[in-house]
């Protein structure tokens, strides 16, 4: 095997791999109108004439992703709303996880706890003991959490559900 030295960037190069003979295919030239967007991230979606809506668009069913595990999810807004029910946290800090409802009822049961007359300043903060957590299918959970807030144990009952890729929690009892 002789190489031409002529140039000094030209080098052999040397590779285990049988040499491919093989025809090059030829691609058909694509239409303008055929052009499809896919979209990254998920399996493509190609849509067919049934999958068109009236306006011609296709029409995708929102597929859930995976979601995390939602324990430590369960036992910090469980934490978070105690702490608010005792004044040590603005219930604010709730809205992202709680469904409408169930941040009302929190907000409700919080300020008649702030008004009663008897409210002791808490000396130690909530401390998680044990957390049960069952999934019930992709899209909901329900766990079951023991806690303990200053010389009390106390018990919470949380449901979880998908919403939008995240978790909501949806019922919050703490007993």
């Amino acid at each position: 095997m002789s190489i031409s030295t002529e140039h000094p960037a030209v080098r052999a190069v040397r590779s285990g791999a049988a040499p491919r003979h093989e025809s090059v295919a030829i691609l058909p030239r694509a239409d303008r109108r055929s052009v499809r967007v896919l979209t990254f991230g998920g399996p493509p979606q190609f849509p067919h004439t049934e999958d068109l809506a009236e306006s011609g668009r296709p029409v995708v069913t929102a597929t859930e992703t995976d979601l995390p595990d939602p324990t430590s999810l369960c036992c910090s807004v469980v934490r978070a709303a105690v702490e608010v029910l005792r004044g040590e946290r603005p219930v604010a800090q709730l809205q992202r996880w709680l469904a409408p409802d169930v941040f009302d009822a929190i907000g409700r049961r919080a300020q008649l706890a702030q008004d009663a007359p008897d409210r002791v300043a808490a000396s130690r903060p909530v401390a998680i003991r044990r957390a049960r957590l069952l999934r019930l299918g992709d899209t909901a959970a329900e766990a079951t959490i023991v806690l303990e807030d200053m010389d009390r144990v106390r018990a919470a009952a949380v449901r979880l559900e998908a919403r939008r890729g995240v978790w909501r929690v949806v019922v919050l009892e703490i007993g």
